[in-house]
């Protein structure tokens, strides 16, 4: 979670309303649950191969607690709209609730993804059930191949990366600046020195630009040497995200922003603090667009074509 805090997401609320998908369908209103089942029931009786109906058919039994009744006309609204990312994404949620199932699950919430790549909704649910994953602690082999097995690479050149580098150890004052290493240096020289010698290592550019950002504050220096980083490791999604993080801060630059979050989760289509930095950018920039702003969605194609090649 220490990169989610880094983010500002670790209290976000991912329970939020579905919008209807911008479907504009004008939905009668009802006086009870009754209304709706009965109104529903007749409309997948006499078009029922309308996801429309499917799916709202399926939130009111969801609504009634019948999760097997919204499992199967969630299930069907997906076979009647296979692009629908909201009916993708709960028939993935009732199947985790109902079964357990990992793998059908974590397959449709990444359909989801890919047919609604910039719902903030879908991703900030796709993240939670990740979440979910990571605090039960699953470690059988559905989710190896899903998490693990896409790091494991990275991990390896870390690791042996580590071992030719010596971070200083970090016992600074974040409040006060009074940063030292373990002899006593001033941990911010002891950091420009390692850079003048190592120029391109990317895991001392990383941890200097995180300690100028946490530490002192600098986003400008930090937007710096996180940049560096990227060039030096390209495929470091945390370095991209808060990299994309920064950009926004200082520049408002939206293009350029939700381009890294791509990037980042081209990198690790699957770690769920990636999926909801980029969700909680999507919130904020809706909200921006709610507000008069000119602030355009951002694009999605390469952000599908990243899911879609990571799944391939």
């Amino acid at each position: 979670m220490y990169l989610a805090a880094g983010l500002g997401i670790g209290n976000a609320d991912f329970g939020g309303e579905s919008s209807g998908g911008g479907l504009g369908l004008n939905l009668p209103e009802f006086d009870g649950d009754g209304d709706a089942e009965e109104f529903y029931g007749r409309m997948v009786n006499e078009f029922p191969c309308h996801p429309v109906f499917l799916r709202n058919y399926a939130q009111v039994l969801q609504s009634k607690g019948d999760l097997h009744g919204a499992e199967d006309y969630y299930y069907r609204a997906t076979l009647a709209d296979p692009e629908d990312g909201e009916s993708l994404a709960q028939y993935a949620k009732i199947a985790w609730e109902l079964y357990h199932d990992k793998e059908r699950a974590l397959s449709y919430y990444e359909r989801a993804a890919l047919a609604a790549a910039n719902n903030s909704h879908v991703l900030a649910a796709y993240a939670g059930f990740l979440w979910e994953l990571e605090d039960k602690n699953v470690t059988d082999g559905v989710q190896e191949n899903h998490l693990q097995g896409i790091l494991e690479d990275k991990e390896v050149l870390i690791s042996e990366k580590e071992k030719s580098v010596e971070i200083p150890a970090t016992g600074f004052d974040f409040a006060n600046f009074t940063a030292t290493g373990t002899g006593g240096e001033n941990i911010e020289e002891n950091y420009k020195h390692m850079i003048e010698e190592d120029p391109s290592n990317p895991l001392i550019l990383k941890s200097y630009a995180q300690f100028l950002y946490q530490a002192k504050q600098d986003l400008k220096g930090a937007e710096e040497y996180y940049s560096l980083a990227i060039l030096t490791d390209p495929m470091d999604s945390e370095a991209l995200v808060v990299y994309a993080k920064l950009v926004w801060q200082l520049h408002h630059d939206h293009d350029k922003a939700s381009s890294y979050y791509e990037r980042a989760i081209q990198a690790t289509p699957t770690d769920s603090h990636i999926l909801a930095a980029y969700a909680s950018f999507l919130w904020e920039t809706e909200n921006d667009d709610e507000n008069g702003s000119d602030s355009v969605l951002p694009n999605t194609v390469s952000l599908q074509e990243a899911i879609s090649s990571s799944s391939a």
